[in-house]
């Protein structure tokens, strides 16, 4: 009973975090897209009431608070689920209980470390002109860098998860 809600939940896990990806890019994506509508449609008419040098900052702000609040809720979820999923694996021996706990590592170290460090300094920096400032634009550069990649190890810590429950299922 133990393996197909552990699959269940990490399918579910996958799903949010291949999801959250694709709405963190359409959110800049959709950002950029209204910032350039010229005038002519009912859009881009109220677009260029807004001065053209302040437009992009704008709007990739509005982006980046959507982001913000998505992964700021998406992180509770995410260490519920993780929570969750290691107490079920911790009977497995082997591969699933320390994958299991791999993923919920990461998922505290971006929620305690990365996640605020980012919310802070893309917060400070949001109406800052481009280019960055070498320094900032390299802690910036890095935190996120590490947040990727710590969803990225995540995501294979999870494929693994049920690769390995399922071949035993099998």
């Amino acid at each position: 009973m133990t393996r197909p809600v552990i699959l269940v939940l990490t399918g579910l896990w996958l799903g949010l975090l291949f999801a959250s990806w694709a709405i963190a890019t359409a959110t800049f994506r959709t950002a950029e897209a209204v910032a350039a509508l010229s005038p002519g449609s009912a859009a881009g008419d109220h677009v260029a009431h807004v001065p053209s040098e302040t437009r992009r900052p704008l709007f990739r702000h509005l982006a980046s608070e959507t982001n913000r609040w998505m992964f700021g809720r998406f992180g509770w979820a995410q260490l519920v689920l993780a929570l969750v999923v290691a107490v079920l694996a911790w009977p497995f021996a082997g591969s699933v209980r320390w994958l299991s706990l791999a993923a919920l590592v990461a998922v505290a170290v971006q929620g305690a470390a990365l996640g605020p460090a980012i919310l802070e300094l893309g917060r400070s920096i949001d109406f800052v002109a481009r280019p960055l400032a070498p320094d900032v634009g390299r802690r910036f550069g890095m935190l996120h860098g590490g947040y990727v990649l710590l969803d990225l190890a995540k995501a294979a810590f999870l494929v693994a998860v049920a690769v390995v429950l399922a071949r035993r299922a099998g």
